[in-house]
């Protein structure tokens, strides 16, 4: 299997990181040589120093021989050539570009667009930011949320207190078995480390808990960790960017107060323009008084969107300080993530970790339905589709031999998602939503796909 990635910035390094990892041929093409040379010192990819928009270079990167060609440089326009190109020269490649100008969209349709371009996907940066940020508004205080098939099914990672009555437990002990209650533990982060839970997994404070439920049983997890989920009134964004722009755009109209706060004088008069009833705020968000004065004390959420990751994270620390009840820190780089919680900010989105889950989606083929991944990226909950012929049919969970290092979270049985337990049965057709460290995802398929 060959990937062909265009762009060596921090999404295609990770995108080629963990597809060499799993023994795929990966050809990364840079025309920076600096940023191929540290590709080439740190994985085991072909690399080539090119301008990525040329025929003959792709040609020469094997795209006729390729399965995906993505294109994630820093031009818009680079990336959708090179996918024009690769689709004249491999009709049957899936091509995806990440184009950051949004208003290529406008007057047009997402499909009209994809289609009309020669792309198999658009990544959007600001619309999987900002739908990220929607999520997590919903659930507040969380530490990652994941929707699954759609939103029937979430993962959501809380943050397990230490004085919590199943602390010390294990797991088989630890969850409520009555009242048609349904939640499962998919997976927990202990000190930076990735654990897929079994039922002697013994639970411990400070434990980031990621729990499959379907959002009626949303309540039952707010119940769990005695928690009081309220809808947002009051909301603060920091930064007026085209992330704060959009989020803005996409909250008003749900009676809340929402107020924006950007540095620049001619981007807050563009702002004032754009926006219908969102208050905007001439300031630096990292100045303890502008914030005491406009009252972030009393906000319900507090939404550091800039394109400068250390003013988003030193803002949600004193947001917090001065007594917002939660912060919602956007981080561009992949190695602040694991900080973010490190200093005690729990939420965070990143259009880069965004990007690579749509990208795996489009890696992952045969009976897989769609792929997401955890905060970290060391682990994916995919949706794995259960063919008629498969060994799996007919039997319980508790009889099939996955891979040890995943877990299935949930079965989508038609417009029924089922939590399951040992005892559930698997039905030809049923997808299975399986929460797996990476490593063990090729595995994962050969165990489904097997007859």
């Amino acid at each position: 299997m060959k990937v062909i990635v265009a762009g060596a910035g921090e999404v295609g390094y990770n995108i080629s990181e963990k597809l060499s990892r799993e023994k795929i041929d990966i050809v990364l093409i840079d025309k920076d040589p600096e940023r191929l040379k540290n590709v080439a010192d740190a994985l085991d990819v072909q690399t080539i120093e090119s301008p990525v928009a040329r025929p003959e270079v792709l040609l020469d990167a094997g795209i006729q021989n390729a399965i995906l060609f993505v294109a994630v440089t820093g031009s818009d326009s680079d990336n959708i050539l090179a996918c024009r190109y690769s689709q004249l020269l491999a009709p049957d490649v899936t091509r995806i570009a990440r184009v950051r100008d949004s208003s290529i969209y406008k007057g047009l349709s997402r499909e009209e667009i994809t289609e009309g371009l020669g792309l198999t996907y658009v990544i959007d940066p600001t619309t999987l930011v900002v739908d990220n940020i929607l999520d997590f508004m919903a659930i507040p205080g969380a530490g990652d949320v994941i929707d699954v098939s759609g939103g029937r099914l979430k993962l959501v990672g809380l943050r397990l207190g230490r004085n919590h009555p199943i602390v010390g437990k294990p797991l088989s002990q630890s969850l409520p078995r009555d009242g048609g209650t349904r939640l499962l533990i998919a997976a927990i982060y202990r000190h930076h480390e990735l654990l897929i839970p079994n039922g002697d997994t013994v639970l411990k404070g400070h434990d980031l808990l990621y729990m499959a439920a379907t959002p009626e049983h949303l309540p039952d997890v707010s119940r769990f960790f005695d928690i009081d989920w309220k809808p947002p009134q009051n909301v603060f964004i920091m930064g007026g960017g085209e992330v704060g722009l959009n989020l803005a755009r996409r909250l008003e109209g749900h009676d809340l107060v929402v107020k924006l706060i950007e540095q620049n004088e001619e981007r807050c008069a563009f702002l004032s323009q754009e926006l219908k009833s969102t208050i905007v705020l001439k300031g630096d968000a990292t100045d303890q008084n502008l914030l005491e004065e406009e009252g972030v004390a009393e906000c319900d959420i507090f939404i550091a969107v800039g394109t400068d990751d250390e003013k988003n994270m030193i803002s949600c620390l004193l947001a917090r300080r001065l007594g917002a009840d939660n912060t919602i820190t956007r981080v561009n780089r992949f190695s602040y993530v694991p900080l973010v919680s490190a200093i005690g900010l729990e939420a965070l989105v990143s259009a880069r970790v965004a990007a690579v889950s749509a990208i795996l989606k489009y890696v992952r083929k045969g009976l897989v339905v769609s792929v997401a991944t955890l905060q970290n990226e060391e682990a994916e909950i995919i949706e794995i589709e259960v063919p008629p012929d498969s060994h799996l049919a007919g039997k319980p969970i508790l009889d099939v031999k996955f891979p040890p290092s995943s877990i299935v979270a949930a079965l989508l049985r038609g417009d029924e998602v089922i939590i399951p337990r040992g005892n559930t049965v698997i039905e030809p057709g049923d997808v299975l939503a399986v929460v797996s460290k990476s490593e063990s995802i090729r595995l994962l398929e050969k165990t489904v796909s097997k007859t």
